[in-house]
């Protein structure tokens, strides 16, 4: 029963994600995640994690977690290259992504060091997980510019970010709770992004300040102009 309970909380987190275009849905959905991980913050939940890894999973490692965390965002730049029709243009994305990965880099090394919950492998600093962070800003990311046209792609883009939270428990990395609060941040600095995005872009097209991105496939880079 115990861990039917700990799959099921995993796959509810997967589908409150699924579909987040508006946005009153994605802050619905980060605010559910985080309610989530709220009530699985407890020794509990800890416990019975500890021992379905240690029955199930004890020596399972491996380090494909690092390199999907990635997958979302780098599928919406492959997206692009293929002509793929977004709701913004690249630039607007561009900036967008730079804001957003800014927003939740900040907040959660701020939660990891304030909270400094220790891992399940006694190492420091697991609350939120910062993995999970990563990949469920890219999915969601990906479904704000993609969902209308693409919706597959958004769909396995809220996947690969689910598998990276599962995997980071696989690892013996992260706790339940740490998973959640990271699928929650990444969500709301999406949100967050495209929100404070158009208010500034506004306010800088007043100015007299421009800025171009320059992207291609083996780099990023922005041209700046400033006009005195």
């Amino acid at each position: 029963m115990k861990n039917k309970l700990f799959i099921c909380l995993f796959l509810l987190s997967s589908f409150f994600s699924l579909g987040q275009s508006k946005s009153k849905r994605g802050w619905k959905a980060a605010a559910a995640l985080a309610t989530t991980s709220a009530l699985v913050y407890n020794d509990f939940s800890r416990t019975t994690q500890s021992d379905f890894r240690a029955k199930n999973l004890p020596n399972f490692r491996t380090p494909a977690d690092d390199y999907l965390q990635h997958l979302p965002m780098l599928t919406s730049v492959g997206l692009h290259f293929m002509g793929a029709k977004a709701q913004n243009e690249v630039k607007d994305q561009a900036a967008m992504f730079v804001l957003g990965t800014g927003i939740y880099y900040v907040t959660v090394k701020s939660m990891k060091y304030v909270i400094n919950e220790t891992r399940p492998n006694g190492e420091p600093y697991s609350f939120p997980s910062g993995h999970t962070t990563t990949a469920f800003f890219g999915a969601h990311t990906l479904a704000k510019e993609y969902w209308e046209e693409h919706p597959g792609i958004a769909i396995t883009g809220y996947a690969l970010a689910t598998t990276t939270g599962i995997l980071r428990m696989a690892n013996n990395q992260h706790w339940a709770s740490d998973v959640l609060m990271g699928a929650a941040m990444g969500i709301a600095s999406a949100e967050a992004a495209y929100w404070v995005y158009p208010k500034l872009k506004k306010a800088l097209h007043q100015s007299a300040f421009e800025w171009d991105p320059i992207v291609t496939p083996n780099f990023y880079a922005a041209r700046v102009q400033v006009r005195f």
